[in-house]
């Protein structure tokens, strides 16, 4: 057996980079500021600000499928930064597919807290494959709000806040320490107050001034960490942290493509391709036969939002997953109209289980004949 022995600081990848701080400190602000920044919203905090961001996600099979779509199209779009913000609305999302899985009303509702397993697992899964946007090259980005609690110090006995990722009341312990261990970087974005003594003794003080910073190391006081050699606090701003992504793969810096300074000769326009090359819309049947139609607006209408939404992305008609479900599948009655379908199949193997649901809607469309 033999290895080739690898030396020396590779760059190249993107970064896994964790941001969080208290409300209104300017996370997002920061984040927009990375090179080549799209957002995925979960909480529509950058609805007032000029960011390029995908459609918000209504389900955990949504949100999967945009980071997949970014990683298809980051050379083509331009796509150096992945954020999704924030991970704690995220994350509802995740619960949500959970429960809709093992049908229960909430998480607390599996036996023997096996809940909670179940989501370390589904996140920690999501961790994983964005490997492939680092490897491509991408930066990934989970914004987080902070939240404190109350701790002490084995070697203290009073108790003191200590600022920490704010994630489900009763999933922190789980999930946070998942997304300290899987980034490179960790800030705490804060409010420091500036205070000053009044008088010799030091009895009393006003505070002067406040500045926002970013803490880059662990303290009793705040959970961060680097692997660059940062200073512990820096101001909070773009130029802080922007000497860590000189070495980020790719020449673009901007948002969106810039034009090169000059153009080669344009070659002679080729020859277009026959009719049956042509991009096709997905099929849609009817009584007829199979009719190249995209799936209009109003066909949506009175189905799950989240599974709409999925449909949308993806071009796909109520007809193609009633046509899976009842004469592939025989999950549903023949005839029975997607809007009608329980709420329970909707959300657990529909919307849960979306990827291998617009496989079968895939191969059926290749299997069939076109009139």
């Amino acid at each position: 057996m033999n290895f080739e022995e690898i030396n020396g600081i590779q760059t190249g990848n993107g970064l896994k980079i964790v941001l969080y701080g208290q409300e209104g400190v300017g996370k997002s602000t920061l984040a927009s500021k990375f090179p080549g920044a799209v957002f995925i919203d979960c909480e529509g905090s950058t609805t007032r600000m000029n960011v390029r961001r995908l459609p918000k996600p209504t389900s955990w099979e949504m949100l999967k499928a945009e980071m997949e779509y970014i990683l298809e199209s980051c050379k083509v779009k331009g796509y150096q930064t992945a954020i999704i913000d924030t991970f704690d609305w995220a994350e509802r999302l995740a619960l949500e597919a959970l429960c809709a899985e093992h049908k229960v009303s909430g998480i607390e509702g599996m036996s023997y807290g096996k809940g909670w397993e179940y989501e370390k697992e589904m996140i920690g899964r999501f961790l994983d494959r964005t490997d492939r946007l680092i490897a491509a090259g991408v930066n990934v980005v989970l914004l987080c709000h902070a939240i404190t609690k109350k701790t002490t110090l084995p070697e203290e006995m009073e108790e003191f806040d200590h600022w920490e990722l704010k994630l489900g009341n009763k999933t922190t312990n789980k999930i946070a320490p998942l997304l300290k261990e899987w980034s490179d970087l960790t800030l705490f974005l804060a409010f420091r107050t500036n205070i000053e003594a009044l008088d010799d003794k030091g009895k009393k003080h006003k505070a002067t001034s406040c500045e926002r910073v970013i803490y880059t190391t662990k303290t009793a006081w705040w959970d961060a960490k680097n692997r660059f050699g940062m200073p512990d606090r820096l101001p909070l701003a773009w130029e802080s942290i922007a000497p860590i992504f000189s070495n980020a793969p790719t020449a673009q810096t901007a948002q969106t493509p810039s034009p090169a300074p000059s153009a080669p000769p344009t070659p002679p326009p080729a020859a277009a391709p026959p009719p049956e090359a042509q991009p096709t819309a997905p099929p849609v049947h009817n009584d007829e036969g199979w009719e190249e139609l995209l799936p209009l607006e109003e066909d949506y209408e009175g189905i799950v939002p989240a599974l709409a939404d999925l449909m949308k992305a993806n071009n796909v008609s109520a007809y193609e997953i009633e046509h899976i479900c009842s004469e592939v599948k025989s999950y549903m009655p023949k005839g029975m109209p997607l809007k009608d379908y329980p709420d329970d199949f909707v959300n657990g193997c529909l919307i849960g289980a979306w990827s291998q649901v617009y496989a079968e809607i895939i191969k059926d469309r290749e299997s069939l004949p076109f009139k």
